[in-house]
Order: C-alpha cells, then structure tokens, then sequence
C-alpha cells in the first residue's frame, strides 16, 4: 500500500453558475505532484464536524496544506488591510485544527504558501498582511501571478545548510515561482527559517522538533514535473517521511 497524503481543500466559486453551491477543491498540480512522488493523495473538504475531520485526518499518513486564500489576520490579533481580501474563515477554521493535530502527533506535514503561513500562525507568529504595503522596498513576490504563469522561474532561493530542506534537496539553490503578496514577519515558537529570495524574504522554514514539517511560500508543485525538477525531491521527502 503507497501511503496516503493527505491534500486541504479551498472553496471555489463557480463563475458560470453563481448561484449554485461552493465547491471544496484544490489544483490538480497538488494531486500530480504526490502520485509522481510514490504517493496516494486524497482531498480532505471542508468539514467542521471534528468526528468526521478527525476521522479523515486519521486516515492520513501525512498532510498536505495547500495554498490558497489569505489567512484571516484575527487568526494573529491584526485587523484586515483593505488589500486582504480573499479570505476564508472556514478553511482557517479547518486547516488550523489539522495542523494542531499534526504537530501534536508529529505526523509528516508540508505547507505550501498559504501552508507555510498558517504552520507560523499556529506557533504564535504574525505574517505581513501586505508586502508592497508593508515592505515597499522588496521585489514584487506576486510576479509570476502577473505573467499568468504556475511555471515562471522568478527568482533563486538560497538555502541553508544543514536543514531538512538542503538535505532533502541537496543543493543551496534553487529555481522558483512567486505567487504571493504576504510574508512571514514575527517567527512562532520552533519555527526555523531555511531559505531566503533575493531580498532577504523568508522563503521556507521548518519546525523543530518534528519528524517532517516543511513549509515553502513558493509553487514548487508547479515545477517540479516541468522545469524545475529539483523540487521532486521535497515530495518524495514527504512521502518517505511517513513510512
């Protein structure tokens, strides 16, 4: 039996049918990404009743946190910027108990974007709600998202040695996207940064004291079948983690 990796949902709206019911869904790159690594991948909807969630987290040998909405800032006691808009408080709802319950169990997790983000989060750390408000120094992170590209190799991250990442990839650099416009600000409890944009953004993390918990903000899903084949290893990683 191939392990089974856990993929979180995000609510999408049908443009066609407006009227009709939100759908609990997620990129088919996730999906690919987990299969292509030796993993059998299932979505996780968007259910509060902690019975039913529970049940399916225990189905899990590990969890992906996908990316997605903004985190709503009540979730790190700030009050939304006007340019904080896409925001679901269901998912945080959802996504925050399955991460607690990871970390509890040390069960292996990987957090991409909004995944990353929210792993800080629930250790007690805060995110710049808005890098060109926040930071107007730095490079434009949203540049691959203006060029309608998953595949535009924005920047060059710098990793740092002796991490899981470095370890897991083998290299102190490499190739992305960039498809966001927040950051990771005050660091939570255990949370390790382990590589770096250009600017001196924080571009991945890990979290102490855990078997396998990895964050990027970056799209590696996107690439690692196409044009940056180096980020195959961080889901294989994931995969191996939990056998």
């Amino acid at each position: 039996m191939k392990p089974l990796i856990a993929i979180t949902c995000g609510e999408i709206h049908n443009q066609v049918e407006p009227w009709s019911p939100l759908t609990h869904g997620q990129s088919y790159t996730y999906i690919t990404s987990i299969i292509n690594a030796g993993g059998t991948p299932f979505l996780v909807p968007l259910v509060e009743e902690e019975t039913v969630l529970r049940q399916l987290y225990n189905l899990a040998d590990g969890i992906l946190f996908a990316g997605g909405n903004d985190p709503h800032p009540s979730l790190y006691n700030q009050q939304p910027y006007v340019e904080t808009i896409d925001t679901s408080p269901l998912r945080d709802r959802v996504e925050m108990k399955l991460i607690h319950w990871a970390l509890e169990d040390r069960k292996p997790s990987l957090g991409i974007c909004r995944g990353m983000q929210l792993f800080n989060i629930a250790r007690g750390g805060t995110l710049y709600q808005d890098i060109p408000t926040d930071l107007p120094e730095m490079s434009d992170h949203n540049s691959s998202t203006k060029r309608q590209s998953l595949v535009d190799i924005a920047h060059a991250l710098r990793i740092k040695e002796d991490t899981q990442l470095h370890a897991l990839l083998g290299l102190t650099t490499i190739g992305t996207n960039t498809h966001h416009h927040q950051a990771l600000h005050q660091l939570g409890k255990g949370i390790i940064p382990t590589a770096w944009s250009e600017d001196g953004l924080i571009e991945a993390i890990e979290i102490e004291r855990q078997k396998f918990a990895i964050g990027v903000q970056s799209h590696p899903e996107s690439l690692e079948s196409t044009v940056e084949p180096g980020w195959q290893k961080l889901f294989r990683g994931l995969v191996l983690a939990t056998q």
